[in-house]
Parts: structure tokens; sequence; C-alpha cells
């Protein structure tokens, strides 16, 4: 008896095909995290896109983030105004004291940082974000002096 014809593509195409696939597929994803990561800045000022130049948006349209004198942006100044207004309603807010921790910490001002960190803590002993901003607080004013 005659066996019957196999169907379908031979075995060793498969794998040229999925890799093929497997790489259009990967290549896609990483077109999508770099186009949406790529529209940048921080609070702190406009940064750089996918692209390498400089990007902005909304918030950095406009005139310059920065005063004349230095200083934050007016961005920054409203969310630190807002923090402290939190913090002086409400002293035991462990997560305002954190962000306003995390806003000096983002800017190298590690002696700053670290008196927020500890309120937060002793407020809420559980805010894992006050422990590790305080231990990366405490590391780079190591390293700074």
């Amino acid at each position: 008896m005659i066996a019957a014809p196999k169907r379908g593509l031979p075995p060793r195409i498969y794998l040229p095909i999925v890799i093929v696939i497997a790489a259009l597929f990967l290549g896609a994803i990483g077109w999508l995290v770099r186009a949406g990561f790529g529209t940048g800045g921080s609070v702190f000022g406009a940064g750089t896109g996918a692209s390498g130049q400089a990007t902005t948006t909304a918030a950095t349209a406009g005139p310059p983030a920065v005063n004349v004198e230095g200083g934050p942006p007016a961005s920054v100044r409203i969310q630190l105004q807002q923090l402290r207004d939190r913090i002086a309603h409400s002293p035991k807010d462990d997560v305002a004291l954190t962000q306003l921790g995390d806003l000096y910490l983002a800017v190298n001002k590690y002696s700053d940082a670290i008196p927020y960190y500890v309120r937060a803590l002793a407020a809420n002993p559980r805010n894992v974000a006050a422990r590790e901003g305080l231990s990366e607080a405490r590391a780079g004013l190591k390293e700074a002096q």
C-alpha cells in the first residue's frame, strides 16, 4: 500500500518562519516602547526623545521652564507648594512626606530629603518607598562627602 503524501510545509521551513515572525513582533514592540517613552523629559525640564533630539510636550512648550534667577521650573514649584500645604494640613501624611523627599532626592539634595523620609517612616513604618528613598539619600550623602 502506498503511503499518503504528507501535507504542509517541510519541518526545516518552520524554524525560519517562526524566527522571522518573532523578529517582526519584537521589532514592533520595541518601536512602540521607544515611541512611548521617548516623548519625555521630566518635571525638571525637557529631555531627549527617541531620536536623541530635545522634545517638547504641552507642559514644556511655551516660555522657558526655569526663570532667569534659576531655581526649579514653575511646575515643580507648584508641586512643592502643594506637598508642603498637604504636610502642613496633615503632618503625618507619609505619602506627601515621601513625595517631597523624592523631589529633593531627584535633584541630589540628600540632606534635605532625609528628614522627610524619616518623618514618613515615623508616620508609617511599612512605607517601602520611604525606606528605599532614605537608603538612597544616605548612600548619596556618603558618596558626596
